[in-house]
């Protein structure tokens, strides 16, 4: 039986100065096994410095660090993998080219010489099945969501034999369905033995459906640590910019005006050259939002790189304004006033 209350890292004093600013100031902090201890705080709170320093890419000015009772001294991310603590960066550190097999392998020192991939395929279809991350071993990092991206970068920590997870803003890049099933995972993890650190800037509903403890940093220093039994989403809040926060906002309501995109009969392919979209069709008025609901990997990335011309569509039409713009250079839609805001913002937003 897994004992909860065994702390496996514990963080103790740690400061860390930058010019002109201390980003950690005495930080207290431990980690317990099998749970789920969010890291929340406003953007500049020191949450990335602190989770920085204990995977070994900062050296702290003060303070120590304890793995198991020990007391270490952690001077790089290597030194960090060796101790169990793994880290998922929000920006993925993957290489598009490669398969999930050749991403996860990839920079280990044994074996050397001839890979064996196939040893390596079943230990993370092993891993996959244990944890719930389902991903193909054989595909190429370029054909998965962001979703699916994200969980070979859960499956690189794991295969390396981290016990301790940290997660740079998980839920950033993903849909809400991906959220959703980021939630089980990472409650399935814990139940595992894993302990998971989340850091979160800011969306208080997921902290509270995750966690089971979650401490607060506000400039620098630590402004409590809570159990969910003890705090709701305003406490948080309050705690983490020091004033009471106004949560509900009122809206006007708008009238829906003449129709500003149509699509018709849609149809086109996915990166794999299979069947993306079949017979879309649907309008746009001005003045309303139109959602797009679907699990990740149903499509919705491809309509939209087919509405901007970032992809070609084998079959239908795309109408904006009244005019036919299927397959139109994406330049000739953008100057139609139309913009798009895609899941991966570096690869393709930039």
């Amino acid at each position: 039986m897994l004992d909860r209350k065994e702390i496996v890292v514990e963080l103790r004093g740690i400061t860390k100065r930058f010019p002109g600013v201390v980003a950690n100031d005495h930080i207290d902090f431990d980690l317990r096994a099998g749970e789920i201890h969010t890291l929340l705080g406003e953007n500049g709170a020191g949450k990335t410095t602190l989770m920085n320093i204990l995977y070994g890419l900062y050296q702290p000015d003060e303070g120590e660090i304890y793995v198991r009772g020990k007391r270490v001294a952690i001077r790089s991310p290597a030194e960090a993998i060796k101790l169990g603590i793994g880290m998922v960066h929000q920006h993925f550190t993957l290489v598009p080219a490669f398969t999930v097999t050749e991403n996860v392998i990839m920079g280990l020192r044994h074996p050397r010489g001839l890979l064996d991939t196939r040893r390596a395929e079943r230990r993370i279809t092993e891993l996959s099945d244990r944890y719930g991350l389902k991903v193909d071993p054989r595909a190429k990092i370029w054909q998965l969501s962001v979703g699916e991206q994200q969980r070979v970068e859960i499956l690189k920590a794991l295969y390396r034999g981290a016990q301790v997870l940290i997660m740079d803003e998980p839920t950033s890049v993903l849909t809400p369905p991906e959220v959703r099933e980021l939630m089980i995972l990472l409650k399935r993890m814990a139940k595992k033995g894993l302990t998971v650190v989340p850091f979160i800037t800011h969306k208080l509903p997921e902290v509270m459906a995750i966690s089971d403890r979650v401490t607060v940093l506000r400039a620098g220093k630590v402004v409590g640590t809570v159990t969910l039994d003890r705090v709701d989403e305003r406490g948080l809040a309050r705690m983490m910019v020091g004033r009471e926060v106004i949560f509900k906002l009122e809206r006007p309501s708008v009238k829906r005006g003449r129709v500003v995109l149509e699509v018709r009969d849609l149809n086109a392919l996915s990166d794999k050259g299979l069947p993306a979209l079949r017979g879309v069709s649907f309008k746009v008025h001005e003045g309303e939002i139109l959602a797009i609901a679907g699990v990740s990997g149903n499509g919705q990335r491809e309509l939209a790189e087919v509405i901007v011309g970032l992809r070609k569509a084998t079959k239908g039409s795309v109408i904006i304004d009244g005019q036919d713009v299927t397959n139109r250079p994406p330049a000739e839609i953008i100057e139609m006033g139309v913009s798009y805001i895609p899941e991966d913002r570096l690869r393709v937003g930039l």
